[in-house]
């Protein structure tokens, strides 16, 4: 971090005092730009941070955010707030180096936890990327109090049309649904009609989630295996996107659909 923070000739300050909302911020002092970040937070987080506010000073997009957490916050967040996310995540999992790891290991949060590690990552942002970059049919759902905030979904799933809709709580029957509660983190069988909207596929869907108390935070990872793949035909969810395209993040795919989905 301290090498990419001297290529653009900035400081760097880690802050104890901080609000525990706050992960960091950027301000320039005598023509320079210096990085404060949030020294009571995890490592990855404060990596994270340190990369988003990268984003701002490289490409000179101002702060549209005032004392919230750029990991804490998952609903209408401003663009320039997206982009640096987008920004911060290429450079802590780059896709030249992440995704030939992501297509080389089992699908699971397994997998997940090991290349969060191996990168310094927080389990959100490495999830979120090793859905997007996964060369499988999967999805990473993140879920707070019950509620979907965002979905990365990988290519192939994409084609496939399935379609989580944000703002609605997790499906009763999931493992996502026991939140505090839960025990078996999976991988178990799940109905994936449940999951995505008008689905007429069939298949086997498999989910695995892992509860963080800290903010009643779920995290999903959705699939489908090779031997139990969805039947072809179009969807009519094809091409659409979920939501808000301000609202998604940290998967480093960005995508701005011409139309809105009606609900």
């Amino acid at each position: 971090m301290e090498r990419y923070v001297k290529n653009i000739d900035a400081g760097l300050r880690y802050e104890t005092e901080l609000p525990e909302n706050e992960s960091g911020h950027s301000l320039p002092i005598k023509d320079k730009w210096h990085i404060i970040v949030n020294k009571n937070h995890l490592e990855e987080r404060q990596r994270f941070t340190i990369c988003h506010e990268l984003g701002h000073i490289y490409l000179d997009l101002s702060s549209e955010h005032t004392g919230k957490s750029d990991s804490q916050h998952y609903t209408k967040r401003p663009k320039n707030e997206v982009l640096c996310d987008v920004f911060a995540s290429e450079i802590l999992l780059p896709s030249d180096h992440f995704k030939p790891l992501v297509n080389a290991v089992d699908l699971g949060f397994n997998s997940v936890v090991t290349l969060g590690k191996k990168f310094k990552a927080s389990l959100t942002a490495t999830g979120s990327r090793f859905a997007a970059l996964n060369d499988m049919p999967c999805t990473f759902v993140l879920s707070e109090h019950g509620i979907v905030r965002y979905a990365s979904r990988s290519p192939s799933l994409r084609e496939m049309g399935a379609w989580v809709q944000i703002g609605y709580r997790v499906p009763p029957s999931s493992l996502a649904a026991q939140g505090a509660k839960l025990v078996q983190e999976g991988p178990c069988e799940v109905d994936p009609t449940e999951w995505f909207e008008d689905w007429t596929r069939g298949g086997t869907l498999y989910e695995e989630s892992r509860y963080l108390p800290d903010w009643d935070r779920m995290l999903s990872l959705l699939w489908f295996e090779e031997d139990s793949l969805p039947a072809g035909g179009v969807s009519a969810n094809e091409e659409t996107e979920d939501g808000d395209p301000y609202c998604r993040e940290l998967d480093g795919m960005l995508s701005w659909p011409d139309r809105t989905k009606k609900r």
